[in-house]
């Protein structure tokens, strides 16, 4: 795993329910138990804040950092609304002199989970028109795009539509991959508590890696309205399965990160809520489709 998306995973699930701002020298122990340096916590703390993810508070000589808007929607993506059974559609007419530009597009609108109706026509069944354009705004291809909202009238049934633009036997395959491993995991990790021989370190370090690969998803599923997924969509089975060990690991890695964390000056620094986090209880409630 690299540093900077375990150090994205961790802000989200970790740092923001206790305020979103960390200084250096806790986030180097918190990342710690995962195997990271604190050379390599630096490297990735100065990487995310030049991209523009990581905004800097100084207080005398010590740094204290925290998501940028730029930064908390990478880590989150919306619930959406119920569908109102339209489709919302993007076209662009970009040369290939801009290829590069073109490509980045393509990337953030699979991760915003948009399918291809074509090569140049994307579309969704959510209404997303303002992050849309806030994301071509910063291509700087605005004058090449255009958003549409539509009806589908057929030929063919809604569900034939997505299947053509989204390969959900992949994800379908991939969830029940997910399901069947973790729940594996979480057999062997209950056994460990009950012998006494999971640190609370190593349990900060399972729950992290858990949101990791859980937060994988965000790149693959579109999210779809359970009106468009074919029966028996395997994501709620997915969803149960990460929450069931997620809170068997939540005691012991609240505590270490509780021994790990020093509150920022003028911060209270208090986990508050619910021991998910925004990002995990957002992808949780999208994914529960029966």
């Amino acid at each position: 795993m690299r540093a900077r998306s375990l150090l994205v995973t961790v802000y989200g699930d970790s740092i923001r329910p206790r305020g979103g701002e960390v200084g250096l020298g806790s986030l180097i122990r918190i990342m710690a138990p995962l195997g990271l340096t604190p050379r390599a916590v630096r490297a990735a703390t100065v990487r995310m804040a030049r991209q523009g993810w990581l905004q800097t508070r100084r207080v005398g000589r010590r740094a204290f950092y925290s998501l940028t808007a730029s930064g908390a929607w990478r880590v989150d993506r919306l619930d959406p609304d119920p569908w109102d059974g339209r489709w919302r559609l993007l076209t662009y007419t970009i040369p290939e002199g801009r290829r590069p530009v073109r490509d980045r597009l393509r990337r953030e609108l699979v991760w915003l989970g948009l399918g291809p109706l074509s090569r140049s026509t994307w579309l969704t069944p959510h209404e997303m028109a303002d992050l849309v354009r806030e994301l071509v705004a910063a291509h700087g291809v605005q004058d090449r795009v255009a958003l549409f909202e539509a009806t589908h009238l057929g030929p063919t049934e809604a569900r034939a539509l997505t299947a053509r633009c989204w390969d959900l036997a992949a994800i379908a395959a991939r969830y029940r991959g997910f399901t069947e491993a973790t729940r594996r995991r979480a057999a062997l990790l209950r056994r460990r508590l009950r012998n006494g021989t999971l640190s609370d370190a190593e349990c900060f370090a399972e729950r992290t890696r858990l949101v990791h690969e859980y937060r994988k998803f965000l790149f693959v599923d579109p999210g779809l309205p359970d009106a468009l997924l074919p029966a028996a969509w395997p994501g709620g089975d997915a969803t149960q399965a990460f929450r069931d060990v997620y809170r068997l690991l939540t005691g012991p890695a609240t505590r270490f990160l509780d021994a790990a964390f020093e509150p920022p000056p003028g911060r209270p620094g208090v986990l508050h809520g619910d021991p998910f986090s925004s990002v995990t209880a957002s992808k949780a409630s999208r994914a529960r489709r029966r």
